[in-house]
């Protein structure tokens, strides 16, 4: 039986607002994004403001990621996305087929809709529980969540409403196409 992950947490001020992060020595666990309907546009920096960002490699790997992500995406795209660890995520399900697919297959500055990103996970007709997985995502911004849209286009719901302004300014930092 294998032991129990050493968990580490930290909180970042980010742009997009207060970003938790929980890791073990061998990957990113969860990320948890706070919903808001207003952004503070005047933050251009990202600081560590809970928890010792450098507490173990897989941390300090992903708190430096997020730091470039929001502050020099050209740099961030050139380097290694943090290395997941989801222990009680079966890789054989389709919400595990999702996230990997979006994960590796829709770069940053593009979306899929959610019919298309099924379709490319394997099941045509699996639009719903693409967004089941969307929902259940416990990694956003690694796994880009915030890059699937309606069939039209449109940006649909992102945290259940709650980060729809957090949606528009990911994407729009991304350099995204948005429909209005």
């Amino acid at each position: 039986m294998a032991a129990a992950c050493k968990l580490a947490f930290t909180v970042l001020r980010t742009p997009i607002g207060r970003v938790s992060v929980t890791a073990c020595q061998v990957g990113v666990h969860e990320i948890h994004l706070t919903g808001t309907d207003e952004l503070n546009n005047n933050i251009s920096s990202v600081s560590v403001v809970e928890g010792k960002g450098d507490s173990n490699d897989a941390m300090s790997a992903t708190v430096n990621w997020l730091k470039t992500y929001f502050t020099d995406l050209p740099k961030a795209r050139k380097l290694p996305l943090p290395t997941l660890h989801l222990p009680d995520k079966n890789p054989d399900s389709f919400h595990y087929k999702v996230w990997m697919k979006l994960l590796n297959d829709v770069p940053c500055g593009e979306t899929v809709s959610y019919g298309k990103l099924a379709e490319m996970s394997g099941n045509m007709k699996a639009s719903r529980a693409v967004g089941g997985a969307m929902r259940s995502n416990p990694t956003p911004l690694i796994v880009p969540c915030h890059r699937v849209t309606k069939s039209d286009g449109k940006l649909g719901s992102y945290m259940s409403g709650k980060g729809d302004v957090i949606k528009r300014w990911l994407l729009e930092h991304e350099g995204a196409r948005l429909v209005s």
